[in-house]
């Protein structure tokens, strides 16, 4: 499903068919609205999760420069 706008009007596309949106009945168009607002919120989900990796992975590289200079630094000691 997606929605585009033209010059005049949002249009739907839905299985391969265009229906002007603002020609849909009023439930069809809260659907629409509803679906949109849904697609907005997966996409700012996905964002935060690529965030979340991306720091998860910083900490684990960091954690692991730590732990293997302690290592070296404790066989250097001996």
């Amino acid at each position: 499903m997606a929605t585009n706008v033209t010059d005049q009007e949002p249009v739907l596309v839905l299985n391969d068919k265009k229906y002007i949106v603002s020609e849909l009945e009023p439930q069809a168009q809260y659907c629409v609205g509803q679906l949109n607002f849904i697609q907005n919120n997966i996409n700012q989900s996905q964002e935060e999760l690529d965030r979340h990796q991306m720091a998860y992975v910083g900490f684990q590289t960091k954690l692991i420069e730590l732990v293997e200079s302690d290592t070296e630094d404790s066989a250097e000691a001996e």
